[in-house]
């Protein structure tokens, strides 16, 4: 399958200039937890309840648990809107919040859709609709989440800058190269690790019929393979080994690589949706 990449998407990595982020520019900053599969959550209110939401920059919306709003009290409604995701799930029901927080910043008239996913260590999830707003700063080493005005924040100091594609759902696509090959990611800290489709897997060299594709598991509709990629450089940074699934195509609704958590173990990450740019440093 051919990939059609847009122009921006392929411009060069350059290094973003040495600068700190000024407490005017961030918005809302909270504390990170990371649960045991490696993803990230972050404590939110919502209408006055207390929450976890596992921070998902690939979710199609924002989303409650069904338990949770049946034990917080929560009007369902069924929408007219129907959202799609992997695999085949869906999202038609919803309920309104007016009282939605991320720390002191106050998140006003957007949707929140009952989660059909199950949800371990998480009430919810954070995903671009939301996010989008912001220039969004994962910090992973010292675990913390800000949310960032997208005019007035700097870049984090000596972090590689990435341009970045923004599709209409919020996903967040660009480059990386896998074994010295360039193939595009969709960013999806809600993956617990990297996933990539058979079709495009060929692109890569990998076929059905490699000797080290290696079945991890074999759910019926689905297959998910394993395969020892060497590298995968994301900008200026070198992840070895990187763990990539290769799964059935019907799977993943496109033909990107789907980048998890799993690759982004320690780094310092700035989303900057309002300039088109990711900022990327290491771990220390």
């Amino acid at each position: 399958m051919r990939i059609l990449v847009p122009c921006a998407v392929l411009a060069l990595f350059c290094t973003a200039p040495a600068a700190a982020q000024t407490p005017s520019c961030t918005l809302a900053s909270t504390p990170i937890s990371t649960n045991p599969d490696g993803r990230i959550t972050i404590p939110v209110t919502l209408e006055g309840h207390a929450l976890s939401f596992l921070v998902d920059t690939g979710g199609v919306s924002t989303t409650l648990k069904w338990e949770q709003a049946k034990q917080l009290g929560l009007a369902v409604k069924q929408t007219n809107r129907r959202l799609s995701g992997v695999a085949g799930s869906v999202l038609n029901f919803a309920l309104a919040s007016e009282n939605f927080a991320i720390a002191d910043l106050r998140v006003r008239n957007r949707p929140i859709y009952i989660e059909t996913r199950p949800l371990t260590a998480a009430d919810g999830t954070l995903a671009p609709d939301i996010l989008r707003s912001y220039d969004v700063d994962i910090d992973l080493p010292r675990a913390s989440l800000s949310l960032l005005s997208p005019t007035h924040c700097a870049p984090v100091g000596g972090a590689t800058a990435i341009a970045i594609e923004v599709g209409q759902d919020g996903h967040v696509r660009f480059p990386v190269k896998i074994d010295g090959k360039t193939i595009i990611a969709t960013l999806d800290t809600g993956a617990v690790m990297s996933l990539i489709g058979m079709r495009t897997a060929a692109l890569l060299g990998v076929y059905p019929d490699a000797a080290d594709l290696k079945l991890l598991r074999d759910t019926g509709p689905y297959r998910f393979h394993a395969y020892p990629f060497g590298a995968m450089q994301i900008g200026g940074v070198t992840v070895k080994n990187p763990r990539i699934a290769i799964v059935s195509d019907n799977f993943l609704p496109g033909s990107d690589l789907v980048l998890g958590i799993d690759a982004l173990r320690g780094m310092h990450l700035t989303i900057a949706y309002g300039e088109n740019r990711l900022y990327i440093a290491p771990a220390p």
